[in-house]
Protein backbone atom coordinates (compact mmCIF):
# COMPACT_ATOMS: atom_id res chain seq x y z
CA UNK A 1 0.00 0.00 0.00
CA UNK A 2 2.98 2.56 0.69
CA UNK A 3 4.49 2.32 -2.89
CA UNK A 4 0.78 3.97 -4.43
CA UNK A 5 1.57 7.35 -2.40
CA UNK A 6 4.85 7.06 -3.21
CA UNK A 7 4.47 7.01 -6.42
CA UNK A 8 2.00 9.93 -6.28
CA UNK A 9 4.83 12.02 -4.80
CA UNK A 10 7.18 11.06 -7.10
CA UNK A 11 5.00 11.22 -10.42
CA UNK A 12 3.74 14.67 -8.75
CA UNK A 13 7.27 15.96 -8.08
CA UNK A 14 8.51 15.21 -11.75
CA UNK A 15 5.29 17.21 -13.30
CA UNK A 16 6.02 20.15 -11.02
CA UNK A 17 6.71 23.12 -13.06
CA UNK A 18 10.26 24.95 -12.37
CA UNK A 19 12.15 27.53 -13.19
CA UNK A 20 14.22 25.23 -16.11
CA UNK A 21 11.23 24.06 -17.78
CA UNK A 22 9.20 26.61 -17.72
CA UNK A 23 12.14 28.77 -19.61
CA UNK A 24 12.34 26.05 -22.01
CA UNK A 25 8.77 26.50 -22.55
CA UNK A 26 9.18 29.69 -23.43
CA UNK A 27 12.10 29.61 -25.58
CA UNK A 28 10.45 26.42 -27.51
CA UNK A 29 6.95 28.22 -28.37
CA UNK A 30 8.65 31.50 -29.21
CA UNK A 31 11.46 29.21 -31.55
CA UNK A 32 8.30 27.30 -33.27
CA UNK A 33 6.47 30.80 -33.76
CA UNK A 34 3.65 29.94 -31.41
CA UNK A 35 2.32 32.62 -29.77
CA UNK A 36 -0.52 30.73 -28.00
CA UNK A 37 1.59 28.15 -26.58
CA UNK A 38 4.15 31.51 -25.58
CA UNK A 39 1.62 33.12 -23.42
CA UNK A 40 0.60 30.08 -21.73
CA UNK A 41 3.96 29.90 -20.84
CA UNK A 42 4.36 33.32 -19.82
CA UNK A 43 1.20 32.79 -16.87
CA UNK A 44 2.63 29.50 -15.53
CA UNK A 45 5.75 31.63 -15.01
CA UNK A 46 3.95 34.31 -13.13
CA UNK A 47 2.14 31.78 -11.64
CA UNK A 48 4.87 29.99 -10.51
CA UNK A 49 7.44 32.78 -9.74
CA UNK A 50 5.10 34.03 -6.41
CA UNK A 51 6.05 30.29 -4.99
CA UNK A 52 9.92 31.11 -5.10
CA UNK A 53 11.40 32.42 -2.34
CA UNK A 54 13.48 36.01 -2.60
CA UNK A 55 16.54 36.57 -3.73
CA UNK A 56 19.08 35.49 -6.67
CA UNK A 57 17.48 32.76 -8.97
CA UNK A 58 13.97 34.51 -8.48
CA UNK A 59 14.97 38.24 -9.14
CA UNK A 60 16.76 36.14 -12.55
CA UNK A 61 13.92 34.28 -13.38
CA UNK A 62 11.72 37.79 -12.71
CA UNK A 63 14.22 39.53 -15.76
CA UNK A 64 13.26 36.15 -17.98
CA UNK A 65 9.85 37.11 -17.27
CA UNK A 66 10.02 40.61 -18.05
CA UNK A 67 11.80 39.96 -21.36
CA UNK A 68 9.16 37.01 -22.28
CA UNK A 69 6.60 40.02 -21.28
CA UNK A 70 8.26 42.52 -24.08
CA UNK A 71 8.53 39.41 -26.92
CA UNK A 72 4.85 39.20 -26.09
CA UNK A 73 3.77 42.41 -26.79
CA UNK A 74 6.09 43.18 -29.79
CA UNK A 75 4.06 39.73 -31.25
CA UNK A 76 1.06 40.64 -30.46
CA UNK A 77 1.12 43.61 -32.24
CA UNK A 78 3.33 42.22 -35.41
CA UNK A 79 -0.13 39.80 -35.23
CA UNK A 80 -2.69 42.31 -34.96
CA UNK A 81 -1.35 45.56 -36.62
CA UNK A 82 -2.33 45.53 -40.41
CA UNK A 83 1.15 46.93 -40.55
CA UNK A 84 2.53 44.87 -38.32
CA UNK A 85 6.37 44.38 -39.24
CA UNK A 86 7.18 47.82 -38.40
CA UNK A 87 6.48 49.41 -35.10
CA UNK A 88 6.61 53.42 -34.47
CA UNK A 89 5.96 55.69 -31.45
CA UNK A 90 1.79 55.99 -32.70
CA UNK A 91 1.13 52.66 -33.00
CA UNK A 92 3.45 51.67 -30.17
CA UNK A 93 3.71 54.25 -27.50
CA UNK A 94 6.86 54.20 -25.78
CA UNK A 95 8.12 50.92 -26.54
CA UNK A 96 11.10 52.00 -28.15
CA UNK A 97 12.04 54.03 -25.64
CA UNK A 98 11.10 51.44 -23.16
CA UNK A 99 13.53 48.70 -25.01
CA UNK A 100 16.07 50.98 -25.08
CA UNK A 101 16.28 51.78 -21.15
CA UNK A 102 15.89 48.01 -20.42
CA UNK A 103 18.29 46.67 -22.93
CA UNK A 104 21.25 49.13 -22.97
CA UNK A 105 22.47 47.70 -26.32
CA UNK A 106 18.74 47.24 -28.21
CA UNK A 107 19.29 51.16 -29.81
CA UNK A 108 22.47 50.06 -31.49
CA UNK A 109 20.91 46.44 -32.05
CA UNK A 110 18.25 48.02 -33.78
CA UNK A 111 19.42 51.47 -35.96
CA UNK A 112 20.74 49.42 -38.72
CA UNK A 113 17.29 48.10 -39.11
CA UNK A 114 15.29 51.50 -38.32
CA UNK A 115 13.63 53.22 -41.12
CA UNK A 116 12.53 56.70 -41.46
CA UNK A 117 9.10 57.45 -43.27
CA UNK A 118 8.30 60.36 -45.25
CA UNK A 119 6.68 61.91 -41.98
CA UNK A 120 10.10 61.77 -40.34
CA UNK A 121 8.77 58.89 -37.59
CA UNK A 122 11.40 56.14 -37.19
CA UNK A 123 9.66 52.83 -38.32
CA UNK A 124 11.45 49.53 -35.75
CA UNK A 125 10.97 46.11 -37.42
CA UNK A 126 9.44 43.96 -35.55
CA UNK A 127 11.01 40.52 -36.48
CA UNK A 128 14.18 42.30 -35.72
CA UNK A 129 12.92 43.51 -32.64
CA UNK A 130 11.25 40.18 -31.10
CA UNK A 131 14.78 38.19 -32.16
CA UNK A 132 17.00 40.40 -30.23
CA UNK A 133 14.13 40.36 -27.16
CA UNK A 134 14.32 35.98 -27.67
CA UNK A 135 18.49 36.03 -27.73
CA UNK A 136 17.94 37.47 -23.91
CA UNK A 137 15.67 35.19 -23.02
CA UNK A 138 17.52 32.30 -24.09
CA UNK A 139 21.07 34.06 -22.06
CA UNK A 140 19.02 35.18 -19.05
CA UNK A 141 18.81 31.61 -18.11
CA UNK A 142 22.60 30.86 -18.02
CA UNK A 143 23.20 33.65 -16.00
CA UNK A 144 21.03 32.94 -12.69
CA UNK A 145 23.20 30.56 -10.05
Amino acid sequence: MLIAPVAFVFFAAARAPNVATIRKQLVDAARVNDLHRFDAAIERAETFIDTMPVGTRRNAFRRAILTARDIARVWHFAEADPNGIYYDDERLPFYYEHLAADYPDYAKFIAEYRLIDRTGLPQYPTRETRSFLEKRLENTGRKSP
